[in-house]
């Protein structure tokens, strides 16, 4: 598959999640998606992390975060995860100034494994 082909893929199923997002936003944040899969990030990409990413993707795509969570479906406590305090992904113009240290492998612990789910703010039952 052609990169552009790949793009416009990722780029119309942003624009689904992202309905306000720009079109130069859309652009960009789809070509980080997939900079972001060619780093192995996928492997890694958690409850937690990937809370983080959707928010990287609202900065660089534009898209207002309050309104993305408006359409988003009901969270309770147990479902609510925190976006993860660090980044396991290349940093963005728009992220490169927030504090948020890259850590390529995050260290394991509670709750954190590949497709556990995550246990939000609840913990484990």
């Amino acid at each position: 598959m052609q990169a552009e082909s790949a793009v416009e893929i990722v780029r119309a199923s942003l624009a689904l999640a992202f309905p306000t997002a720009t079109d130069e936003g859309l652009t960009r944040a789809a070509e980080l998606v997939l900079r972001w899969g060619s780093e192995g990030v996928g492997v890694q990409l958690e409850p937690d992390l990937a809370e983080r990413m959707l928010l990287d993707l609202m900065a660089v795509a534009g898209q207002e975060p309050r309104e993305f969570e408006a359409a988003r479906a009901p969270r309770t406590d147990l479902t609510y995860v925190e976006p993860a305090a660090s980044r396991a992904w290349s940093r963005t113009a728009e992220t490169r100034d927030d504090g948020l240290p890259f850590i390529p492998r995050p260290p394991e612990r509670p709750g954190r494994g590949r497709f556990r789910g995550g246990w939000g703010r609840g913990g484990r039952s």
